[in-house]
């Protein structure tokens, strides 16, 4: 079976186990804004109003009434910044920053990272005034003269400025606002090659269909030089169903994951999936199986031993497939309990408690910590995501999404500024299985979505 369909399939998996996010169309009330403003400023260690979050809302020409929920609006604002600045490590790497050069970036534009709450502001600001401070090339046309040639013994075919202008204008950017040619190529990325041969990889289909779903539409390969360009206008006519999109900040929230965590779970998992065979790939239908055997139950009591051994089966292979090892701690009052798989099991009430589930790879590298915090999963969504699975093995729908390129350059032109556990040991175990399915699951797709701009 193509890895193609075997991702689609996956993400039939995700949205089966996710938790709706659609809730009640209510307004968000003064108190949930001012508890909501409360446990962003302890995270942010200084206070942060409800006139701060309406100042960062209007940087986007949005407002506090556009959403219905909390959690909405937490999705949107992105990750906070924490008081000791430790989950900045991305943005230091990417950046080549530590957090003194950080501040005195921001100080030379008159500011300082206490005028930032969250994360995405804060990277976006770097990112501009970065991009600031580079003066353009003062050989940028003779160097464009270079790469145009490059591109064209690659393409296959002369390559004009024309060209260059032509896909720059598919995202609403210029030659103009590139100082140097070395952005400018990372910006327009892959070009196709002459003999085609990475069509196949970047679409995941083979070539023949990649031509044959661009006849079939009335697209010419030899108008295309790179291949986001392609892929934006053979976006619209692969097929695909709305219904299996991804809320992949929302997956964050669920779960309290960090980008760092989520990042090092995408290497780990892709190293994976970059040497899965088809027995692995058959192992995971194997296990579609297994979850449409489960009939009804609400409760543990209404599960048999072999059911419950079954059940702890699933999670086993699960854990097996993608090769980590899996600790369970409990946290009541603060405090946290180390608990292993069989007390999970034999646990009967548990109140007020969230559970946690320390991911690492076989070597004892940490990955990431995940905190379930009491959705109840039943036989119905056992039984469920099995059926997803199988339903949709058999079908050949292309699922690729097109790269969202990010101006990354001179075109930027300002700145951005506890339920309970349910209580029966079922819940508990289930919950673990699909909170970890989840996370992988997402990973997935993470990987699927960021496949067209890697191997650049």
């Amino acid at each position: 079976m193509k890895k193609s369909a075997f991702i689609f399939c996956i993400i039939i998996l995700f949205s089966a186990v996710l938790p709706s996010t659609i809730s009640a169309q209510t307004s968000i009330t003064e108190k949930e804004l001012e508890r909501f403003a409360s446990q962003i400023s302890q995270q942010r260690g200084f206070t942060v109003t409800i006139e701060d979050l309406e100042y960062n809302l209007a940087i986007y020409d949005a407002n506090l009434q556009e959403f219905e929920t909390i959690n909405e609006l937490e999705q949107f604002l992105g990750e906070v910044i924490k008081r000791d600045g430790s989950n900045l490590d991305l943005i230091y790497e990417y950046y080549e920053l530590d957090s003194d050069s950080l501040e005195a970036l921001l100080n030379e534009f008159g500011e300082s990272l206490d005028d930032y709450i969250f994360i995405y502001d804060l990277e976006s600001a770097v990112d501009f005034y970065i991009e600031e401070k580079i003066e353009r090339d003062p050989y940028f046309d003779e160097n464009l003269e270079i790469y145009l040639k490059e591109v064209s013994a690659i393409r296959g075919f002369t390559v004009t400025r024309e060209h260059i202008e032509h896909s720059l204008s598919l995202y609403e950017t210029t030659l103009e606002e590139f100082k140097t040619i070395e952005r400018l190529s990372d910006f327009l990325a892959e070009v196709i090659k002459k003999d085609l041969s990475n069509l196949s990889a970047y679409f995941d289909m083979s070539k023949n269909d990649v031509l044959q779903l661009m006849k079939d539409n009335g697209l010419d390969i030899n108008d295309y030089v790179y291949l986001d360009d392609l892929g934006i206008d053979l976006y619209e006519f692969i097929e695909w169903d709305d219904e299996y999109s991804i809320d992949f900040d929302y997956l964050m929230k669920t779960y309290d994951l960090t980008d760092e965590e989520l990042l090092r779970l995408e290497e780990h998992i892709g190293n994976i999936l970059e040497n899965a065979s088809d027995e692995t790939i058959e192992r995971i239908w194997n296990l579609a199986d297994r979850m449409m055997a489960f009939e009804e139950f609400d409760t543990a009591t209404e599960l048999t031993a072999s059911q419950i051994a079954e059940l702890v089966s699933i999670y086993h292979e699960f854990v097996s497939i993608f090769e980590f090892d899996i600790e369970f701690s409990l946290i009541k009052d603060g405090i946290e309990e180390p608990l292993s798989l069989n007390a999970l099991m034999s646990m009967t009430e548990l109140v007020n408690a969230d559970l946690k589930i320390s991911i690492y790879n076989l070597q004892g590298t940490f990955l990431a910590d995940l905190i379930i915090t009491g959705e109840m999963v039943s036989s119905e969504t056992i039984n469920g995501t099995g059926g997803a699975i199988k339903t949709k093995q058999t079908e050949s729908k292309q699922t690729f999404e097109p790269v969202q390129k990010k101006v990354e350059s001179e075109a930027t032109t300002s700145t951005v500024k506890g339920a309970k556990l349910p209580e029966t040991a079922s819940s508990y175990v289930a919950n673990s299985l699909f909170g970890i399915a989840t996370l992988l699951i997402g990973t997935l797709i993470f990987i699927r979505a960021r496949k067209v701009t890697s191997e650049k």
